[in-house]
């Protein structure tokens, strides 16, 4: 054991260490700003987005629990459908939709 610890390259270590934290970093700052841009953009959505923000997060929520559930396993296309419109429409509202007020 104590030439295993001898033979520990540190300079590498700390090389390898600083290049994993500067990739975190890359990461916090990507999604720092992914969450600055998306938070912009709602601040412009209507009732209606908001709704439909809703209605996207209950309809996914209610098709995971399907997967778990016999009772609700008949409606499982019908719930993947509503999900799927309306993280859709989200989606075209946030990236595409120009129409700023």
């Amino acid at each position: 054991m104590k030439n295993y610890l001898e033979n520990i390259d540190r300079e590498a270590l700390r090389a390898r260490a600083e290049q994993m934290l500067g990739y975190a970093n890359d990461a916090r700052s990507q999604a720092s700003r992914w969450t600055d841009y998306a938070v912009t953009k709602a601040r412009g959505f209507s009732l209606f987005d908001f709704a439909v923000f809703e209605a996207c997060l209950l309809s996914l929520g209610l098709w995971l629990g399907t997967c778990f559930s016999k009772f609700f396993k008949k409606f499982r296309g019908v719930l993947f459908v509503a999900f799927t419109a309306s993280w859709l429409y989200l989606f075209w509202r946030v990236f595409f939709d120009s129409d700023d007020e």
